[in-house]
């Protein structure tokens, strides 16, 4: 019986040889995801000033870079697109890093139902130099 021990536990050390891996497998790639919302505050009774957020996230380190922003007023047609310096300024900074989130209402429009998509172009280490565009819309009343 005794030998029949030495024999397995001899089979069991035997079976982990210098070339196996001993190392925790490689971490999954993670993609970066931006999380987008709207919500259309007032400033008083003759505005409409919507608060746009946006979150990122994914792995560390991955980081994104603001190229530009546009905006579409479906009632009257006003479509308009902004330079990174503009882009900057309405996030109040160059990018989001994975982890971090900022929001900003610093455009308002007139009284009555306004439908407004905001377009933003963006850049992230992941993959750069590709320029990514996303948009989020809101209707204000």
């Amino acid at each position: 019986m005794l030998s029949l021990v030495a024999s397995v536990c001899a089979l069991a050390f035997g079976a982990c040889g210098t070339d196996k891996i001993t190392a925790p497998p490689p971490p999954i790639p993670t993609p970066v995801e931006l999380d987008w919302s709207a919500i259309p505050g007032t400033s008083g009774a003759t505005a409409c000033q919507p608060t746009i957020s946006v979150s990122i996230s994914g792995p560390v380190g991955s980081q994104l870079t603001w190229m530009g922003m546009g905006l579409n007023i479906e009632e009257g047609s006003y479509d308009q697109d902004f330079d990174q310096a503009f882009t900057q300024r309405f996030w109040a900074g160059d990018g989001l890093r994975a982890g971090q989130s900022t929001s900003s209402n610093s455009v308002g429009f007139g009284p009555g139902m306004v439908h407004i998509t905001y377009r933003f172009t963006y850049t992230l280490t992941t993959d750069s130099p590709r320029l990514h565009t996303d948009s989020v819309s809101t209707l204000c009343q």
